[in-house]
């Protein structure tokens, strides 16, 4: 990565507006920033597993939000659990 003036002010003011829409609208911050760090010259493999490691953080708090209000069916927590798991393997 090289750290020029002008990308010093545009990569924060992009992830804050990434932050900001994930909070708001419920986009994964790390859709956002993977294709950004891709652009910032980072390497594929870091890139991909900085996002998904950003994209974990943001499912688990969000299914946490719904064990906490009563909303997850678990019936359909268990089958997208299991289905998770294996598309993982495959």
């Amino acid at each position: 990565i090289k750290w020029t003036p002008k990308a010093t002010i545009t990569y924060p003011i992009i992830c804050t507006f990434a932050g900001f829409f994930a909070g708001m609208f419920g986009v994964g911050g790390g859709i956002v920033k993977g294709p950004l760090m891709l652009a910032m010259g980072v390497h594929p493999k870091v890139s991909s597993a900085s996002s998904a490691c950003m994209i974990l953080f943001t499912s688990f708090t969000a299914t946490t939000s719904f064990v906490v209000f009563g909303l997850l069916i678990p019936d359909y927590a268990v089958v997208c659990l299991i289905i998770g798991f294996v598309a993982t393997f495959v």
